[in-house]
């Protein structure tokens, strides 16, 4: 049987049609714009000290992104010593309330110098060496890939393990940067220890080549702890925090509440920061800056637990950057800098800790927007990092694909009368609504997922307007157009099916969030 003619409709029916589809978009474009992605923006408040916080803000060109700021610097002292000067800038969370010094913030990854620093006093110890494999620190897990065993302790600290970056598929990753939350939080320790045992792979052609790995960090502290006869949250304090005097910084454990008020830096609202006490040795530290730059005067004069961490090992990720225990060393305006930073763009906070010669400096951050080279002109590098240059590359360039591909491609479609070579098919009923419930899916998911901080909202809500061009042009061309084009009708269906599972994933992230 073939397809049943399309019928048609008066002209007074056409024009009662265009009518209320206009007035729709009309109402649409409106609400599109009342509820465009919009950025935080860094407050006028200030604590602490005055100057510091007056040579932040001269620093940054666009405060747009950055919603609450720690900062410390540590210089000569005038007793001959080091100190510590800290300074709060704009918000810690909706209701006005300045950041200080005692504001605790996510450290993310920064806190991956803690089981670097805690392997190397272990060495220094005799508890260990850097050849000691995790199946000598993990005798009682039985592991599916034999090469998992062979991992050395200095390889998981070096990134040269050959584990990926994390143990999550390509769906769980995406619906992590939307929701800005891990998509598969363990229950325990021992939970994610079974999951490793179970799950990880040494990839051969990465092993000794440095590719970032949290599973890696997380498994080298916990394995650490268990060779120590604790758990990591007290390995840490026992070996690092307390000797350091660092009072209000937390590693999470099972019995800790302390969680700071981190943000979205472009859909606007506090976000609940994710407790995951297995992922601790990875991005579970609770800190302050002051209690960071207590940590880089220590590291800076040598007097830090493990501070042969800092000492490179091994080649780094990139050009002119070399790799210690945890801590990186790179060439930046000419000088040797040693770092780490953290960039939890999935779950509102960023962090960067460094220092060179006899200055360091602190940034902890409420929002994604990356804070490195904030860091370094505290350190009198003009330099931008190549991670912040590569990070809002990638990032700028996906929201802006993001934001206008899906509406442009809905456009298309409608307006087609003859097959070309992006869209074989010429338009029909069935296209029209896979191709609008895609396009919607896809720009919720923008917005969500977006870094509007270094895209224009603007660019979303073309894309939008492009989307309802699309439905305008789609309702005018409906009542002339076939349900289905082609030999195989069915395939239009099957579209139809996936584009209402991609609308309704996005209304389920906005029931989540």
């Amino acid at each position: 049987m073939g397809t049943p003619p399309p019928t048609r409709e008066g002209p007074f029916t056409r024009t009662v049609t265009v009518a209320a589809t206009a007035l729709l978009a009309g109402v649409a474009a409106i609400l599109t714009v009342v509820v465009a992605p919009a950025p935080y923006e860094l407050g006028t408040a200030t604590t602490g000290d005055a100057d510091l916080a007056a040579s932040v803000r001269e620093g940054i060109d666009d405060r747009t992104g950055y919603h609450g700021l720690s900062v410390a610097v540590v210089e000569p002292g005038p007793d001959g010593g080091s100190r510590v000067r800290t300074a709060g800038l704009g918000e810690v969370g909706d209701d006005g309330t300045p950041v200080t010094e005692d504001t605790p913030f996510a450290s993310a990854s920064v806190a991956k110098v803690l089981p670097g620093m805690i392997l190397a006093d272990m060495v220094d110890r005799g508890e260990v060496d850097l050849d000691t494999t995790v199946g000598a620190l993990l005798p009682d897990l039985d592991f599916a890939d034999p090469a998992v065993a062979r991992i050395t302790v200095e390889e998981l600290a070096t990134h040269t393990s050959g584990l990926s970056r994390e143990e999550t598929s390509l769906p769980e990753t995406l619906w992590q940067f939307a929701a800005k939350r891990h998509p598969r939080p363990y229950d325990s320790v021992d939970a994610f220890l079974e999951s490793v045992a179970l799950d990880a792979r040494v990839d051969p052609g990465t092993r000794g080549v440095n590719v970032y790995s949290n599973t890696g960090f997380s498994l080298l502290g916990h394995a650490l702890a268990v060779r120590a006869g604790t758990d990591y949250a007290e390995l840490a304090r026992d070996r690092i925090l307390g000797p350091l005097g660092m009072d209000d910084s937390r590693v999470w454990s099972e019995d800790d509440e302390v969680r700071p008020v981190v943000h979205d830096a472009d859909r606007g609202g506090p976000l609940p920061l994710d407790h995951d006490v297995a992922r601790a040795p990875q991005g579970g530290l609770t800190t302050t800056a002051a209690d960071l730059g207590r940590l880089l005067a220590a590291m800076m004069d040598g007097s830090a637990p493990g501070a042969g961490a800092a000492e490179p090992v091994g080649p780094g990720d990139v050009e002119r950057r070399e790799q210690g225990l945890g801590w990186y060393v790179e060439t930046l305006g000419e000088r040797p800098i040693t770092s780490h930073g953290g960039n939890a763009t999935t779950n509102g906070h960023t962090a960067w800790i460094g220092y060179s010669g006899d200055r360091g400096a602190v940034v902890l951050s409420n929002t994604h927007r990356y804070s490195e080279d904030i860091g370094l002109r505290l350190l009198g590098v003009d330099e931008p990092s190549p991670d912040n240059v590569m990070g809002e590359r990638v990032y700028g360039v996906a929201t802006l694909l993001l934001a206008l591909t899906p509406g442009a491609m809905a456009l298309g479609f409608a307006a087609r009368r003859r097959p070309g070579r992006l869209l074989r098919r010429s338009t029909d009923r069935l296209g029209l609504v896979s191709y609008g419930l895609g396009s919607a899916a896809l720009l919720w998911y923008a917005h969500l997922a977006g870094f509007w901080h270094l895209v224009s909202p603007w660019a979303w809500v073309l894309g939008v307007y492009a989307a309802l061009a699309a439905a305008v042009v789609g309702t005018l061309r409906w009542p002339d157009l076939p349900v289905a084009r082609g030999r195989r009708p069915w395939i239009r269906g099957v579209r139809v099916a996936a584009a209402s599972a991609l609308a309704l994933a996005s209304m389920g992230l906005l029931a989540v969030l």
